[in-house]
């Protein structure tokens, strides 16, 4: 039987997904684990979780951490790599209805220590190499009264998750509390690529909207199998009633996927769902690109190894859809990608953010056939439709705070302006923030819905499709007019000897002048890469200003969650030095 919360409140909880799916289908594989380093070449054994399992294993632990003081509404800190300890925490946090709290491992010691300052969680359950942070760094020394080791021992913190497991295991089904739609159900953080990390307050409600709407966006249906690189949008999985592939990969370093294990694992469980950053998209197209180019157009793999192409097919022959998310994914990557799908399978390039997901959306047969090209001319990346559901406004651009919304900011169609979206993934806040909320949200008094400000700059058109120009903070504002990164930057891609580019600002003598960086893979002299790139610069009138081309002999700076978003913050810094304070642009460039 079903727990017993089975009121319309309680079924908000996104744990109930999990009881359910444990009560229809208890023998369904939830988790694939790898029980040794995958093998790139052959089948690697794999422990298989089911439903009935994950369901029971959350219920033993929900009892012992509600034994051990973890109650309603406690923020608990998760730092668990992709494992069948991370679900199963997880959800025994949401059966709690507890609070946990994410945060990208990958930003660094000095801001994972801001970050848990702002949650002030009560307890933390981490693997070893988080605990001994924790201790030689003091995050969140004055707000912890309860440490918990993720692993058989205790490792000097009060409990070690096996504890809990014994304290639970004889206690039965877990009673899931009645929980309301506003009620905070999680504190997840944004990476901190373009500003300080923020944690969006997620409620009971926001969590089931994004359930139903990622099931009927992209048409997920029970039974799948799904390949998440993404720890946070993989918990989706077994709400959706798939059943993961847990990667071996760093799931804080996606860019350093192994393309081979990743191959390997899908084929091996016939995958029919992929989750992954850009970088995940690029990483696998490259890999194919490079080992069998486009003479194979895709149609070649061995059944039993993807190390060779023997006989006719996809590499990937049951991936049913490709989603990519966290930053655009330029046409070429999604063009090399395609080369390993069937011939029908989209990529799917949903918009959002972390506070307001998903938002828009557009396939990648869209973007190769028709919107690219006028990507190409600068006209920004076409990001698809709002959802059912989803409204999307385009206001004007200003960085101060808008307390109320009012219907003649919205501006017509074909003005650039900041995205603001309202709908019932839209997060209310930020945890103990309130500056940073003020900023960010609007209030609407006549429906009395919170609005939030993607931070976005873009514009629709007469097709109400949203074009994406770039981050408003990233903005370049000059006497000669004010340029967007995603408008400029795509006009250069795909010239010899340059890989990606990124807009930049640089100021002398309180004027900001456009400067654009380039990643030089060196297959060209710069000498010869500059006169295309300044001749490529004349042709449009938005790109004419631009004063300075640089040459970046390294990979750019990246965001640490999804390795995608360039850190353009890091490299107008980088410019200015390269620059050098005496520097004055040529005239013709003003």
């Amino acid at each position: 039987m079903i727990s017993p919360a089975t009121t319309a409140e309680a079924a908000l909880n996104v744990a109930m997904h999990l009881v359910r799916q444990a009560a229809e289908t208890p023998q369904r594989p939830a988790l694939y684990v790898p029980q040794r380093a995958v093998r790139g070449d052959r089948p690697t054994p794999h422990r298989v979780i089911t439903y009935a399992e994950l369901n029971a294993d959350s219920d033993a632990l929900a009892h012992g951490l509600e034994a051990a003081g973890v109650e309603r509404g406690t923020r608990v800190a998760v730092f668990i790599p992709p494992s069948p300890q991370f679900y199963a925490v997880v959800f025994a946090l949401f059966k709690l209805a507890a609070v946990p709290v994410f945060i990208d491992p990958g930003m660094g010691w000095q801001g994972l220590k801001r970050c848990l300052e702002r949650a002030e969680p009560a307890a933390f359950v981490g693997v070893l190499r988080a605990h001994l942070a924790r201790w030689l760094f003091g995050w969140a020394r004055s707000s912890l009264r309860l440490s918990i080791h993720a692993g058989r021992r205790r490792f000097f913190c009060d409990y070690s998750l096996e504890e809990l497991r014994r304290l639970g295991s004889t206690r039965g089904t877990y009673p899931i509390p009645a929980v309301s739609a506003e009620e905070m159900a999680a504190i997840l953080f944004t990476s901190g690529s373009t500003g300080p990390a923020k944690g969006a307050v997620y409620t009971h409600g926001i969590f089931a909207a994004q359930v139903q709407m990622l099931r009927q966006a992209f048409g997920i249906a029970p039974g799948e199998v799904d390949y998440g690189t993404f720890p946070l949008f993989a918990l989706f999985g077994p709400a959706l009633g798939m059943s993961c592939v847990i990667p071996d990969m760093d799931a804080s370093r996606p860019a350093r996927l192994r393309p081979d294990k990743a191959i390997a694992q899908m084929r091996q469980f016939t995958v029919t769902n992929m989750f992954g950053s850009p970088a995940v998209i690029r990483v696998l197209g490259e890999w194919y690109h490079q080992r069998w180019g486009s003479s194979l157009a895709g149609s070649q793999a061995s059944a039993s190894s993807p190390s060779a192409p023997e006989a006719e097919g996809p590499l990937l022959p049951a991936l049913r859809r490709v989603i990519s998310a966290g930053a655009p994914a330029s046409p070429l990557q999604l063009q090399r990608f395609t080369a390993l799908l069937p011939a029908a399978v989209p990529i799917y390039t949903p918009y959002g953010a972390t506070e307001a997901l998903p938002v828009a959306n557009i396939d990648s047969g869209e973007i190769l056939h028709e919107t690219q090209a006028l990507t190409a001319q600068g006209r920004g990346v076409c990001i698809g439709r709002p959802l059912p559901g989803i409204r999307l406004h385009i206001i004007p651009i200003t960085d101060e705070a808008i307390p109320q919304w009012r219907e003649e900011l919205e501006l017509p169609t074909g003005v650039i302006g900041e995205l603001v979206v309202r709908g019932p993934i839209v997060t209310p806040r930020y945890y103990k923030q309130p500056e940073a909320t003020q900023l960010a949200k609007i209030y609407d008094p006549t429906t009395g819905e919170i609005l939030h400000r993607m931070g976005d700059v873009g514009y629709r058109d007469e097709q109400g499709r949203i074009w994406f120009c770039g981050r408003k903070s990233q903005r370049v504002v000059t006497p000669w007019g004010t340029l967007f990164t995603d408008m400029v930057e795509p006009v250069f891609h795909g010239l010899p000897g340059v890989g990606r580019t990124a807009l930049v600002g640089v100021e002398r003598g309180g004027v900001t002048y456009p400067v654009l960086c380039v990643e030089w893979d060196r297959t060209e002299p710069w000498a010869v890469v500059e006169s295309s790139l300044r001749q490529k610069a004349q042709s449009l009138e938005s790109t004419r200003t631009i004063a300075a081309f640089l040459a970046h002999s390294r990979p750019f700076p990246v965001d640490r969650r999804h390795n995608a978003k360039i850190a353009r913050e890091s490299l107008a810094r980088w410019a200015d030095r390269r620059l050098g304070p005496h520097w004055q642009p040529r005239q013709d460039t003003t």
